[in-house]
């Protein structure tokens, strides 16, 4: 710790500078100045955690164990500095709120990462500065580290530290286009609502200071304008368009934390959702349901162009498994040719083949019909076989410890299988949208059923459906599906990264997690009411079996595409 190390007050002109002071006391400090709303504070600055974040980066690194981690913050003995913290801490009141101000909490994916401390006294503050500094090493927070490719090492945490505000109400504001406002807030202290657990209620201030508000809202109209003056100021002052606000007991607006958008993603890269026909042909759907069911650039290339067309086709079973990759993947692929063979022989020629599969890619899905119509004569002991083979590939790899779960299998590369190296290698890239994305949400948002909720962040996605209740669930998710969670709980942050969107039955479009929803530009859904759907199909959601969804996070609207019976019968009207 360098000598010159002090506690950096609000007020100060050092509270300004980032490096110093982390991020969120910053801004905050930015704003005071500027005459906004802000309680008074100090900082214990970033260079004071460092020797204790080394020896808990340490421990990770010898144990692999975040317990371990932890323990080596709170066991490192303390810098002096903090023995001046209590004295200092008493000048801010009887009651404090203590804060992480890392200079990573710029980025959205951080959003409730780090720990807070509401209800210390000054003579408790060193344990809260503690605290926070051991949140680096939270397993929530490193498995954010893997997604954003850091270690914890390198994560700078100042701790800012301030008066415990008693409030009647409070909640968050983002700054939108045309000026408008979209106000998430609750009675009472606001924690519940960022963290997932409690819906709050939602309120829009319009460009000309009109509002929309549900009809019984406790948030008077009156204090969403206020709200959302204060929201435009922090954007006018501060270049914070997303800003965490309270009321406190004496009726005074405050602002307790301001941000960027958490969606940096320049606005003509935040696509629309593709245009949707009117009315899809029934049959596409199972067209797409198979492409679906066998995603990805494997399913691509070694199930699509024998298996499109085909009903009752065996799902994959990923079962323990007496081969290796090495002998496997040439008995795939050699299978997966001879199918192809039988599928197309004589029927058309490799020219009409790809021009079909070109007209696919542009959106032209009436092709698929040529698809479904072709002769479907394919040895079915030979296509079990065949999937048998992928399921014992996809376990071997997962047995191997080169994939996390067997539905990563499908996205590696088809041409490399066979190559260690490569496969290992295909893990450490993001699976983003594919090729026939577009494809896939337009049949399933023309042909499914459509439930509407809370736009929560914005931009489009579809996938097939996982349902995840607990934190042993999120084991089985694979790339590019739908998370459906009863409420939007920070622990579900990590899976964001390959997630083709999440849908919550709860929670407020406040929530911390779709903070990281937007960052990571993922769509986003809250106050969707699967309830009896859920109940009616829960054991086939956790699976994952034949239930697509497209999501519209730009309107707050998913589509459930229905089984193929229900399907044809409506095609048939």
């Amino acid at each position: 710790m360098p000598e010159a190390a002090r506690l950096v007050w609000l007020d100060e002109a050092d509270a300004k500078n980032p490096a110093l002071v982390g991020a969120k006391a910053s801004r905050l400090a930015e704003a005071r100045s500027h005459g906004l709303p802000v309680l008074g504070g100090l900082v214990v600055p970033s260079c004071v955690s460092l020797p204790a974040i080394r020896a808990g980066a340490a421990a990770l690194e010898a144990r692999d164990n975040s317990g371990a981690a932890r323990t080596a913050v709170y066991d490192h003995p303390p810098p002096g500095l903090l023995s001046q913290l209590p004295r200092a801490a008493r000048d801010l009141g009887d009651s404090l709120v203590v804060r992480s101000s890392s200079r990573a909490g710029e980025e959205g994916v951080w959003a409730g990462a780090f720990a807070s401390y509401v209800g210390l006294n000054a003579d408790e503050a060193v344990v809260g500065v503690v605290g926070c500094w051991a949140s680096v090493f939270n397993p929530d927070t490193l498995k954010r580290y893997r997604l954003v490719g850091m270690q914890p090492a390198e994560v700078e945490m100042a701790v800012l530290i301030q008066p415990e505000l008693p409030t009647v109400c409070g909640g968050v504001a983002t700054l939108g286009e045309e000026g408008r406002v979209t106000i998430a807030g609750m009675l009472g202290h606001h924690a519940p609502l960022v963290a997932g657990w409690d819906n709050g209620h939602v309120a829009v201030v319009t460009g000309d200071d009109s509002v929309q508000a549900s009809e019984g809202s406790p948030l008077s109209t009156e204090l969403v304008r206020e709200v959302a003056c204060l929201t435009r100021l922090s954007q006018k002052e501060v270049g914070c368009s997303h800003v965490e606000w309270a009321m406190g007991e004496d009726r005074e607006i405050y602002l307790l934390q301001a941000q960027r958008s958490a969606d940096t993603r320049p606005i003509h890269l935040r696509q629309e959702a593709p245009r949707v026909a009117r009315k899809a042909n029934p049959e596409l759907a199972s067209m797409v349901r198979t492409m679906l069911r066998f995603p990805g650039p494997v399913g691509e290339k070694l199930v699509w162009p024998w298996a499109i067309g085909l009903d009752d086709l065996p799902a994959i079973r990923s079962a323990p498994t007496h081969g290796s990759p090495a002998t496997l993947i040439p008995e795939i692929r050699e299978n997966a040719a001879l199918l192809t063979s039988q599928r197309w022989q004589g029927a058309w020629v490799p020219e009409a083949a790809a021009r079909s599969w070109a007209k696919l890619l542009r959106g032209d899905a009436s092709t698929g019909r040529e698809w479904l119509s072709s002769p479907t004569k394919v040895d079915f002991g030979l296509a079990r076989t065949h999937l048998e083979s992928l399921g014992e590939l996809a376990a071997a790899l997962e047995q191997a410890g080169e994939i996390p779960h067997p539905g990563w299998m499908w996205y590696l590369d088809p041409d490399s299988l066979d190559t260690p190296r490569v496969r290992r290698e295909s893990l450490s890239r993001r699976v983003g949208a594919g090729r026939w994305e577009h494809l896939f949400y337009g049949v399933v948002a023309s042909l499914g059923h459509t439930l509407s909720g809370h736009p929560a962040a914005a931009g489009w996605g579809v996938g097939r459906l996982r349902h995840i209740s607990t934190a042993q669930q999120a084991g089985a998710f694979a790339p590019r599906e739908v998370i459906v969670a009863d409420q939007p709980l920070g622990n579900l942050a990590p899976l964001l990264w390959d997630a083709a969107g999440i849908v919550t039955a709860e929670g407020n479009p406040g929530a911390h997690l779709f903070e990281v929803a937007k960052w990571l530009g993922v769509p986003a859904v809250c106050g969707v009411d699967v309830s009896l759907w859920i109940g009616r199909d829960r054991e086939k959601m956790e699976q994952g079996d034949d239930v697509e969804v497209a999501v519209d996070g730009n309107r707050g609207r998913i589509a459930l595409l229905p089984d193929n019976t229900t399907l044809l019968a409506s095609g048939n009207e």
